[in-house]
């Protein structure tokens, strides 16, 4: 699985778990949810944005890794 499938997945299931938050919240208004949404799901929303924008860095890495290695004619001798 490539750093884009998986950074896809991610963003995907951040979108699908925050979906889930959202409906729990329509009947879960007591003070703990409000907790639970400070200390969770505002940290996870801005842990999962910077995995995203990580893994796009690393896929840029990676796809000029790759595209190096193959135009390297290999050691000159």
């Amino acid at each position: 699985m490539s750093v884009i499938d998986s950074r896809a997945k991610l963003i995907l299931a951040a979108k699908k778990l925050n979906g889930e938050w959202h409906q729990a919240q329509e009947a879960w208004r007591d003070e703990n949810a409000r907790q639970f949404e400070r200390q969770f799901m505002s940290t996870l929303e801005l842990n999962v944005r910077a995995a995203v924008l990580a893994m796009e860095r690393m896929g840029t890495a990676l796809e000029s890794a790759q595209h190096d290695c193959k135009n390297d004619p290999g050691p000159h001798r």
